[in-house]
């Protein structure tokens, strides 16, 4: 072996362990790309439905799942409003956090608590796991290989892509009914806050973490502000994504309000706080006008139906004279 590697030289011969690995374990090449993150697609109208992953491949659901197993909180929280819990065996163990879930102590102490490992799940013998679309490719290949049915979320970017994972969800359970009507309702409730801030001035609006984190285009964040009748002031300097920016460009972003991210329930003080009485930020307009409020994590970081809870929380900082009796 000695003579081998000194022969093919070192990162030829790393490639060749690599490949022997995958052979051995058979896992293909094709779940360590970027198509291996792509949500996974559902045929058939009834049982029996068939999965098809990023690489193509095809897997059987004969009936309706009876033993499913999420290990991510969107899916916990989608299943939650979808299904019977008798159906569950596992949630992420975020299900229980009251920062960012939605649902602390909806499932009953028996459906088992989810770290994400392997092991854990298949010691629950699911006949299908929900994953999202950052879960690693060799955890899923790992579930498959051991012949459990896995469906992979879309990404968490925009509504049509949560609107999207309720579906994928709904199918694979075969609640498509229920989805339907979930989604019906979220659409009504976007249109009522719509109707009640049309007309009405367009804020500026800045979503700021104390680290100097915030949020732009093709983000939920964004989606929210929009949809919530803001203007998000970080499209001014073309921010994508999550960025971090310099405190001196979000001063000089001039917000109206600014919406604080962080917030959490053990804090003595709230970001919202700290950044009021900071001495640098006192002549933006949000600061002189003390329209600087703190969102709780489960109303923006939701990737689920509860998401759509976070519109309505942001539109009424946002216009309180249109939601105030």
């Amino acid at each position: 072996m000695m003579k081998l590697l000194k022969a093919i030289g070192i990162p030829a011969a790393l490639l060749l362990v690599g490949a022997t690995l995958c052979y051995a374990l058979d896992i293909r090449v094709a779940y360590f790309t970027d198509s291996a993150f792509q949500p996974t697609l559902i045929k058939g109208e009834a049982f029996p439905k068939t999965l098809i992953d990023a690489t193509g491949e095809e897997y059987l659901l004969s009936k309706p799942p009876e033993r499913i197993a999420s290990i991510t909180l969107g899916a916990d929280e989608i299943l939650s409003d979808l299904i019977d819990e008798r159906r569950i065996v596992g949630v992420t163990y975020l299900a229980e956090d009251e920062d960012v879930s939605n649902i602390p102590n909806k499932f009953a102490d028996q459906i088992q608590r989810i770290h994400g490992e392997v092991e854990e799940i298949l010691a629950l013998e699911p006949d299908l796991v929900f994953v999202a679309s950052y879960t690693r490719a060799e955890t899923v290949r790992l579930l498959l290989g051991a012949g459990i049915p896995v469906v992979r979320l879309s990404g968490y970017s925009s509504y049509a892509e949560l609107e999207q994972n309720i579906v994928l969800v709904s199918q694979a359970t075969g609640s498509e009914p229920r989805a339907n009507a979930i989604l019906e309702e979220l659409r009504e409730y976007v249109r009522g806050i719509k109707d009640r801030t049309k007309g009405l001035p367009t804020p500026r609006v800045l979503f700021y973490n104390l680290n100097g984190y915030t949020s732009g285009v093709d983000t939920i964040v964004d989606e929210m502000i929009q949809l919530a009748g803001g203007y998000n002031v970080v499209r001014d300097v073309g921010i994508s994504g999550t960025q971090k920016i310099s405190q001196e460009m979000a001063m000089g972003l001039e917000p109206d309000v600014i919406l604080m991210s962080g917030w959490s329930e053990l804090s003595v003080s709230q970001p919202s706080e700290l950044l009021m009485e900071n001495p640098s930020w006192q002549q933006v307009p949000a600061i002189q006008n003390n329209r600087v409020y703190d969102l709780r994590g489960y109303w923006v970081l939701s990737v689920s139906q509860y998401s759509w809870n976070g519109i309505g929380q942001i539109a009424q900082r946002l216009h309180p004279g249109a939601f105030n009796p």
